[in-house]
């Protein structure tokens, strides 16, 4: 019996593993009001103190173009397409992907690194600007704050060709 007890015991005292606490990173940015999520995996460069070329006939959204390592990388300020207003004041510029797939936009501080399990999973998300909702994946709360997932490679392209625009008049 005292055998049993032995190994009952060593079992309740062995070293046993602490639960893994998963992670999953994400880039977290901000424009105005709105908190929008990055995926770590997609490369993502922070610029200060950059020239933009302005190019004539655009839409007010579109900044301009930025030269990147000879790549002319079109610059969009979603502040201007979400109809925001805000200070323009210590905005940096962030470039998503490389090459012929990157853009560049204005948020208004540092990326900040966010943990995508840790937050919480909306089931209803906020009342949105309608230019966002049809590109919005999903959404997450954390510490007040709402996180969108978000598509933005569709909605650069939508930007770029004013659909939203269209659509809204139809």
């Amino acid at each position: 019996m005292q055998e049993d007890e032995l190994k009952t015991d060593d079992i309740i005292n062995a070293d046993i593993p602490e639960t893994e606490v998963k992670v999953e990173p994400v880039f977290g940015i901000r424009i105005e009001s709105l908190g929008f999520l990055v995926s770590t995996t997609r490369y993502c460069e922070v610029l200060d103190k950059v020239q933009i070329n302005a190019l004539p006939n655009v839409h007010p959204w579109i900044s301009g173009l930025l030269n990147l390592r000879g790549n002319l990388v079109p610059v969009f300020d979603l502040r201007v397409a979400l109809e925001e207003t805000g200070s323009n004041k210590k905005r940096r510029l962030i470039t998503v992907e490389k090459g012929e797939k990157a853009v560049a936009l204005w948020i208004d501080n540092y990326p900040e690194i966010k943990n995508r399990l840790a937050m919480k999973p909306l089931d209803i998300l906020p009342t949105l600007p309608s230019i966002l909702q049809r590109f919005v994946i999903g959404g997450f709360e954390q510490e007040g704050q709402v996180w969108l997932d978000i598509k933005f490679e569709d909605l650069f392209r939508a930007l770029g060709r004013h659909q939203h625009a269209t659509e809204e008049m139809a």
